[in-house]
């Protein structure tokens, strides 16, 4: 009995075989693959359409309440505004991913890969367990109303106006200007500054070798003018501590006082401009380190200088 055997194609063969069946699947189908990509251009127009609308409508809001009077009450729907547009972005995409994948006919495969999720999730939630805390703590940081848009907070060690609290991060910006981005995770304690009244706190230094008392007069009736000056910043008399620390070089003088909230930095600046001023007035000075350079002789001047003054 004779057996015959099919020659194996070769790489080159089997290649064209495969192009030339592809080719053919394209031109059957082809009405069907344009439709397909119609689509799928047409969830990404609606997706690009909607972020762009929940993102104007909440600036829309945003900016309408930063134009009344800000209080908690502003700062609060501010903070649910941003979040909603962070969580909104992220259901627009997942959504319109989900109806691409379908489109492009692997709907089964992804129901498979979540129907095994249970055998997976182990190690799903392992590389995404930072995600996940991110987003968690989001949600606490928000519902707790630790702080809102608008607050001037410190966490870890970054410090500045929040500007959004997203699902996963929060956008700080600094006095400098620059923008902070902070994971939500990696919060775990926070100052806030603008929750309740501030306290103003600065250090004069005054020399050893002036009248410490007279300086504290001085200094009493300085305040006191600029509390008279100033009374819509202050919630109070400044209270002048004396001396509070003997440095190696100078004798400390704190001068405190409660101001309106984030008014601190204003009234520190304005109380040590005033007292700048009256000291230059009075003729006071502060002390400040000082550089004394002394230029040695060389050995031979140094012995004619010498005979010279054995001569006399």
């Amino acid at each position: 009995m004779i057996f015959l055997t099919e020659k194996p194609m070769s790489v080159v063969e089997q290649f064209i075989s495969h192009w030339n069946e592809w080719w053919t699947s394209i031109q059957h189908n082809l009405g069907n693959y344009i439709f397909d990509l119609v689509k799928i251009i047409i969830i990404l127009v609606v997706c690009k359409i909607l972020l762009a609308v929940i993102s104007a409508y909440t600036k829309k809001v945003m900016n309408r309440n930063n134009e009344k009077k800000i209080d908690n009450k502003v700062k609060r729907s501010n903070t649910i505004l941003t979040l909603v547009r962070s969580v909104s972005r992220y259901m627009v995409y997942f959504v319109g991913a989900l109806m691409i994948v379908d489109i492009l006919g692997y709907g089964n495969v992804l129901s498979g890969l979540v129907l095994t999720a249970g055998v997976g999730s182990l190690a799903v939630g392992f590389g995404a367990q930072s995600l996940v805390k991110d987003v968690v703590t989001g949600f606490f940081l928000m519902f707790e109303n630790q702080f809102s848009v608008g607050d001037y907070i410190k966490v870890n060690n970054a410090e500045g106006t929040v500007e959004a609290i997203a699902m996963r991060v929060t956008y700080l910006r600094t006095r400098e200007g620059s923008q902070i981005i902070v994971p939500n995770g990696q919060i775990s304690v926070v100052e806030n500054i603008t929750r309740g009244n501030s306290m103003a706190r600065i250090v004069i230094s005054t020399r050893y070798e002036d009248d410490t008392n007279n300086i504290v007069e001085i200094i009493k009736e300085v305040v006191a003018n600029y509390a008279k000056e100033k009374k819509k910043l202050l919630l109070g008399e400044p209270n002048v501590l004396a001396i509070t620390s003997f440095s190696s070089s100078s004798v400390d003088i704190t001068v405190t006082c409660r101001t309106k909230n984030l008014m601190h930095w204003q009234v520190e600046r304005d109380l040590r401009l005033a007292i700048k001023n009256e000291f230059d007035h009075q003729g006071i000075v502060i002390p400040h380190q000082m550089i004394v350079i002394t230029q040695q002789e060389d050995k031979e001047s140094f012995v004619k200088k010498k005979g010279k003054s054995t001569k006399k």
